[in-house]
């Protein structure tokens, strides 16, 4: 298997303006730009651009994209998403340039437009302009540090079912993806936040590389990711009325999963707390209220995240409702 990683990864103000440097250098003549109506205004090259939900509303063919040598994804989440999706059906390489930073798919080889998500090629290049990013909304930028936190939990999780499942376990994407998220926390709690915005694209490059490097999202997705993908689904079931964002979700998933593993293992005592904290820090939410859920749906979604996916976590075999109400009221989910 040939791991992808990206060649090219510039991180600073005015990166976008480096986009016609990378093409070149990277052979690449003629690019479409895949972006969204909010931000269009930041393509201001001479390519073609479409808009993303066009892209979704269509069956791809690749005869009607044969002039396209690579694809260029142009803003948040989705534009990225499915750039990475349309260059995967096509053939070509893909190039991340994302305009906010809410979690680690502005690198991975990961795409969540279909559920369940799945593996494609991770980016050729990465340009993140932290000028712009900067000026994205900060709920996105807090939401980016829910999903940091998240690869603490990952981590834990891959290494129990290593131990207990005999589970394909790789030492060093785990080290690489847990210190992200260690160096990421360290930094929020014990400084002025001057530097958050480039620390945490850093850290979301950073976990897409170590997913790309395992091939498997097992580095940045664990029980905390079950429990977030539940409450998706009871939003859905129940037609809830809440705009909770993935990376708020997996940061609460993560205060009550650090919890169980710390109980498990006295060594990672005030974990859960240390996580709660570089939450708060960042104005992430800690809490059901905050997240907009009812306290049932958060209890609900802990007794069901288990079967979302055949992934073994420490979540085991489920936890019935009172073991869930008892987890979110000790950690103050609830």
């Amino acid at each position: 298997m040939i791991i992808t990683t990206p060649r090219f990864t510039i991180i600073e103000d005015g990166a976008i303006n480096k986009l016609k440097d990378v093409l070149k250098k990277l052979n690449l003549k003629n690019p479409l730009v895949i972006t969204g109506k909010h931000t269009k205004k930041y393509c201001k090259f001479p390519y073609d651009i479409e808009y993303y939900d066009k892209i979704l509303s269509q069956t791809i063919k690749k005869q009607d994209y044969i002039q396209y040598d690579c694809i260029v994804g142009v803003g948040g989440g989705r534009a990225i998403d499915t750039g990475k999706y349309l260059a995967y059906k096509l053939g070509v390489p893909f190039i991340s340039v994302p305009t906010t930073a809410s979690n680690d798919g502005i690198a991975s080889p990961i795409v969540s437009i279909k559920k369940p998500s799945f593996m494609v090629e991770a980016p050729i290049a990465i340009i993140a302009d932290t000028e712009i990013i900067k000026k994205s909304p900060k709920r996105l930028l807090s939401a980016g540090m829910g999903d940091i936190v998240s690869n603490i939990t990952a981590v834990l999780d891959w290494k129990l079912a290593y131990k207990e499942k005999g589970e394909r376990y790789s030492e060093s994407s785990a080290i690489f993806s847990k210190t992200i998220a260690k160096e990421l926390i360290n930094y929020v709690l014990n400084s002025d936040l001057s530097e958050y915005t480039n620390k945490l694209v850093k850290a979301l490059v950073g976990s897409g590389i170590a997913i790309a490097i395992a091939n498997s999202s097992r580095p940045a997705s664990g029980s905390e990711h079950l429990f977030s993908h539940a409450l998706d689904m009871l939003k859905e079931k129940y037609n809830l009325n809440v705009n909770s964002l993935h990376g708020e979700q997996c940061g609460v998933g993560t205060i009550m999963m650090s919890y169980l593993h710390e109980k498990e293992n006295k060594k990672l005592s005030g974990l859960s707390t240390k996580i709660k904290e570089s939450l708060k820090k960042v104005n992430a939410p800690t809490t059901s209220k905050e997240l907009g859920f009812d306290e049932d749906i958060i209890i609900e979604a802990l007794t069901i995240a288990h079967k979302i996916r055949n992934r073994w976590t420490i979540l085991r075999d489920g936890l019935n409702r009172e073991e869930a109400k008892k987890l979110a009221e000790e950690t103050g989910v609830i």
